[in-house]
């Protein structure tokens, strides 16, 4: 029978203990999941395109206020007040018109705490829900 160079043990040794700490380390790692919709999209994290809404937002709504864009935030906020994807959400339409309401006064800040309201009451339901729903 022929002996096992004593180098080649220690290197056959070395490579399985390696691979066997590899595999411990990959089944401990946690990744972050990706929020996908029923066909298998996904959108909205780092490093992903933007979701609909979240795109439409912040073309129309976020650049207006970032410009000091009164009238065009304005615009934007009337047309969200139509976007409401739940009739079950009374205070959509208000949220959205009282901060329209707000920008056609010159109010930006006014504008933006009614997007801030919104967010804070609708944001999580909207991204479980509706995440990849079609901007009208």
């Amino acid at each position: 029978m022929k002996s096992m160079n004593p180098h080649r043990v220690r290197w056959t040794f070395a490579a399985a203990a390696f691979v066997a700490c590899l595999g411990a380390v990959t089944a401990t790692m946690t990744v972050a999941p990706e929020v996908a919709s029923a066909d298998g999209a996904t959108c909205g994290a780092t490093g992903q395109p933007p979701c609909p809404l979240q795109k439409w937002m912040r073309a129309n709504l976020g650049a207006a206020q970032s410009n000091g864009d009164a009238a065009a935030l304005a615009a934007g906020l009337t047309k969200t007040a139509a976007m409401n994807p739940d009739p079950t959400w009374t205070d959509w339409a208000k949220i959205s018109n009282d901060g329209a309401a707000a920008a056609g006064k010159g109010d930006i800040a006014g504008a933006k705490a009614s997007c801030n309201s919104c967010h804070q009451k609708y944001k999580a339901d909207y991204k479980a829900k509706f995440r990849m729903k079609t901007v009208p």
